[in-house]
Order: structure tokens, then C-alpha cells, then sequence
């Protein structure tokens, strides 16, 4: 009895720790998430009005956008080549494996990198998405706040797995496809503290998205000047929104 009733206190303690921990997470993936949002948007603008430009020059004009988004191109290559290795590609592999302890996160070269890398690569008019960036990000968000915290290594694989799925969450405004897709893919883990942690995660990381973007799905216009409800009055309108 005694060792149960110490197992059971042990837990909520370990629960009462992570699951805010695990909300900060959801959180700072939402914004930044966001964030690359609202810059893949004003690089699709300016691509768009330059695009406009070069047809008043049809003789060459052409070729003005071509060149912008292969430079675009070459720079975003060179900074993951040079700088961050592991930002090659979508990032879910690197994830992965960081998952099993196959591979460290270095999350103070993987954000900087995956957002400018990613804003111009894209932003350029590479035809990318910028879900796999955020997903990586998100858990780079996730190995930050463990790092900050000085938080136990089980507790650090969480959190990493939980900014995850609040990273697929806020890309795609949909917080119950982030938490299914760190129990299936990335963890693969069901217990209830991996479960609750990825969803707390991901409902913060969508609410902050919809409260930024005035709740368009996915690739709708952004409102800029939102200001976001993240208490009771976001988690009324999360709840009565389909």
C-alpha cells in the first residue's frame, strides 16, 4: 500500500511539472509557428509583386524572378549545408531519431536555420511546405524550454515529442492530427503522460494559431493586428469552432 499510495504521488508530481511545461511549449511553438507563417505570406507577396514588375520587361523580365528564387535557393542551401545539417529536408527523420537517442538536438542552430532557410527556400518559390519545418521547430521549441528548465531526459523526450505535434498542430489548425501524429509516428508512446503532455501541447499551439490568423483554415489570409485570447474566452470559441 505504501509503495502504491508513493508510485501515485510520484506521478501527479511528474504530471503536475510537465503538463505547464508542456502548455510553455505549446505556446512559444505556436508563435513561432506564426511567425514562419506570416513570413512565407509576405514573401509570397513580394514574389507576387515582383512577378508583376517583370512583365512590363517581356524581353527579359522573365528571367528577374527565376534569378531571385534560385539565389533564394543557394542561400537556404548553403546555411543548412554549413550550419545545420540536420535541417535538410522536411526534419521529421532528424526528429525521429532524436526520439530513439540516435541523434542530438541542437535547437539554437535548428530554429534560426529551419525559419530562414525555410522563408527563403520557400518564400523564393520552391514548391515546399512549410508543415515539416514547423513540426521540427516545434520540438527544437520542446528541447529549448527542457534545456532552460534543466529538466530530467524522459522528461526532455516530451516535451520534444510535444512541441512536435504543436508544431503539426498550429500548421494545420488542427490540434487532434498534431497529438495522433506524435502517439503513430514520432513517440509511439501511449502512456498518459506522453498522451496528456501532446495534447495540452497541441490545443495551446492551435489556439494561439486561431487567435493570430483570425481562425482561417490553414492557408487563409492572416490578420496581422489580432490580438490573441489565449484564457477562458479562446478556450470557449476552441471548443464551440468545428
Amino acid at each position: 500500500m505504501r509503495r502504491e499510495a508513493r508510485d501515485s504521488l510520484q506521478i501527479q508530481e511528474q504530471r503536475r511539472k510537465v503538463f505547464p511545461r508542456a502548455v510553455l511549449v505549446g505556446l512559444l511553438a505556436g508563435l513561432l509557428a506564426v511567425a514562419f507563417r506570416w513570413a512565407l505570406d509576405g514573401g509570397e507577396r513580394l514574389r507576387t509583386h515582383l512577378i508583376l514588375w517583370a512583365q512590363r520587361y517581356p524581353t527579359w523580365g522573365w528571367l528577374l524572378p527565376i534569378a531571385v528564387g534560385a539565389v533564394g535557393a543557394g542561400i537556404a542551401v548553403r546555411l543548412v549545408s554549413q550550419v545545420a545539417p540536420e535541417t535538410a529536408g522536411s526534419g521529421i527523420p532528424h526528429l525521429k531519431a532524436v526520439l530513439y537517442r540516435l541523434r542530438s538536438m541542437r535547437w539554437q542552430r535548428i530554429v534560426p536555420v529551419k525559419f530562414l532557410a525555410g522563408m527563403l527556400a520557400i518564400g523564393g518559390g520552391l514548391t515546399l511546405g512549410r508543415e515539416g519545418p514547423t513540426v521540427q521547430m516545434g520540438g527544437a521549441v520542446g528541447a529549448a524550454v527542457a534545456e532552460l528548465l534543466k529538466i530530467s531526459p524522459r522528461e526532455r523526450q516530451t516535451l520534444i515529442a510535444a512541441g512536435a505535434g504543436a508544431g503539426l498542430a498550429a500548421a494545420f489548425n488542427a490540434p487532434l492530427t498534431g497529438l495522433a501524429f506524435v502517439l503513430e509516428e514520432v513517440q509511439r508512446d501511449f502512456t498518459p503522460l506522453v498522451f496528456s503532455a501532446s495534447f495540452l501541447a497541441a490545443v495551446t499551439a492551435d489556439i494561439v494559431t486561431r487567435s493570430l490568423t483570425d481562425q482561417l483554415p490553414t492557408h487563409g489570409s492572416l490578420k496581422f493586428g489580432a490580438v490573441p485570447r489565449i484564457v477562458v474566452r479562446s478556450l470557449a470559441l476552441y471548443c464551440r469552432d468545428p
